[in-house]
């Protein structure tokens, strides 16, 4: 594993109420400006941060979305060539937020926090984790508190095809995981937040995780007695 995986690994604040915890976090490191993420629909652009030489991708597996079954979210940190972090993004269901601008450092709303200078710190949207610079941005979010409750596991499983190559399961069973997810994590978030310890053995390569993930899923099926064959 690349050493700067932990040397600027992000902290991630979840809700204490949170009902799920990061399972495995794939790392790449890109280092061509306009080159295309290997596990996002997205192109670099090292141009919105001034200095930016290389770009480090966090790529946080769970089991579970409290909507669905299968969570992909993304950190990403932007390294100049001395060393400092000089931007960041976090996912945001499909798409992308800036974090991090070091000249708005006194923005808390729109600007995460650097601890140790080298380890952004976000907040992961309860339930859903996308990855935010600050609670506050969470309430722009229309579900922000229903998404945990009358909507918990409306969309059953839900991945990308990639991932279900050799995993169909039926309109019933889809069925079946949604009320498993309603009626097992469905909760109201209490928006305090606390740190999320990641072991550094669940890092792992992105190539790696990819490959992961369709046991990961066959994994929660087989324990749900879903067939999925």
């Amino acid at each position: 594993m690349n050493q700067d995986a932990y040397k600027y690994e992000p902290v991630i604040l979840m809700d204490k109420k949170e009902p799920f915890k990061i399972k495995k976090v794939g790392f790449f490191e890109y280092s061509e400006d306009g080159c295309r993420s290997n596990s996002f629909n997205r192109v670099f652009d090292f141009g919105n941060y001034p200095g930016a030489d290389r770009v480090l991708e966090y790529v946080y597996y769970l089991d579970y979305d409290i909507q669905h079954l299968y969570d992909l979210e993304h950190i990403w940190v932007y390294i100049g060539k001395d060393g400092a972090v000089v931007g960041a993004e976090g996912s945001y269901h499909g798409r992308f937020l800036n974090a991090y601008r070091p000249e708005e450092i006194d923005n808390a709303v729109t600007c995460a926090q650097i601890q140790d200078e080298s380890h952004v710190v976000m907040y992961s949207q309860p339930g859903k984790h996308a990855m935010l610079a600050s609670k506050e941005l969470m309430s722009i979010y229309p579900e922000l508190f229903e998404a945990c409750d009358r909507f918990a596991g409306i969309h059953g499983l839900d991945a990308p095809e990639r991932y279900l190559a050799d995993i169909h399961i039926s309109e019933e069973d889809n069925r079946k995981v949604a009320a498993y997810i309603r009626d097992n994590f469905s909760f109201i978030p209490s928006m305090e937040f606390e740190k999320c310890d990641i072991a550094r053995e669940d890092y792992v390569e992105l190539d790696a995780l990819h490959e992961m993930i369709p046991e990961f899923l066959k994994a929660e099926l087989d324990r749900l007695g879903i067939v999925y064959g």
